[in-house]
């Protein structure tokens, strides 16, 4: 994939993304970032171990029977994985996203809400999953999480006696939930720690669109203008609440 780019609208950042698209003819996934300096890894790899991943997966496992009504089979690594990550425990999923919209609100959408936030650079990683899966000498096709071949990718998370494949995999999501579906969600799983922006070989399927910060809080309000809320992407009460807190403020005292 090719250098950076740099995008000051919405306007722009399509035309780039589909320029790509119709030069390379590739499948891409999305990525937003708030901030440049991030590095392409998930929350687990950057500040915990594996012991610490495996305490998290256990404990959670353990408890969730008190707290739902239905849990994933004891051994279905895939589901009990993708829970962890939608209720926001650490684990070895990174999500994307096929829209590149959705990535963009992950990235600016925060400035919609807090007026008082430092600006700085932002990014849009985009991900070629297929050509990720190839160079990590995986099959040319983006699994289901759930399928046989990822299994030897999640297992390893619950257990020690289950080694390593040191590889990252590019693999659809299983919509179990509102939320997955919405955000258009998929995952690349993480056996390796290293992030993926500094693997040998990331400049073949890893490229990014960078938002200058002068440009930022213009790109968010239009995102906002195009219907990208936090209240629509997360489909739940708490997260209706907090949009509507936020595009409404207080009136009592005001003139």
């Amino acid at each position: 994939m090719s250098k950076r780019d740099e995008v000051r609208s919405i306007g722009e950042l399509v035309d780039s993304i589909a320029r790509r698209i119709d030069r390379d003819r590739r499948i891409l996934w999305f990525r937003g970032h708030r901030s440049t300096h991030w590095s392409v890894s998930p929350s687990l790899w950057r500040d915990y171990d594996a012991g610490a991943e495996r305490n998290f997966t256990n404990r959670f496992r353990s408890r969730a029977a008190t707290r739902m009504q239905v849990v994933p089979d004891y051994d279905d690594s895939a589901h009990w994985l993708s829970l962890m990550q939608h209720y926001g425990l650490p684990t070895r999923l990174l999500d994307w996203t096929r829209s590149p919209l959705i990535a963009v609100y992950f990235a600016v959408g925060k400035y919609v809400y807090d007026k008082a936030l430092d600006v700085q650079d932002a990014c849009i990683w985009m991900l070629a999953p297929h050509l990720l899966n190839t160079s990590e000498e995986f099959e040319d096709i983006t699994p289901p999480i759930d399928a046989h071949m990822c299994e030897e990718m999640l297992t390893p998370a619950f257990t020690d006696g289950d080694p390593e494949t040191n590889k990252v995999m590019a693999v659809m999501a299983a919509e179990r939930d509102l939320r997955m579906f919405v955000q258009q969600g998929c995952f690349t799983v993480h056996s390796n720690r290293q992030p993926l922006n500094e693997r040998k070989e990331s400049a073949k399927y890893l490229a990014r669109i960078v938002i200058p910060a002068e440009s930022v809080r213009k790109i968010a309000f239009e995102i906002d203008v195009a219907g990208f809320r936090k209240g629509d992407l997360f489909p739940d009460l708490d997260h209706l609440a907090e949009e509507l807190v936020g595009i409404y403020p207080p009136t009592v005292g005001k003139p």
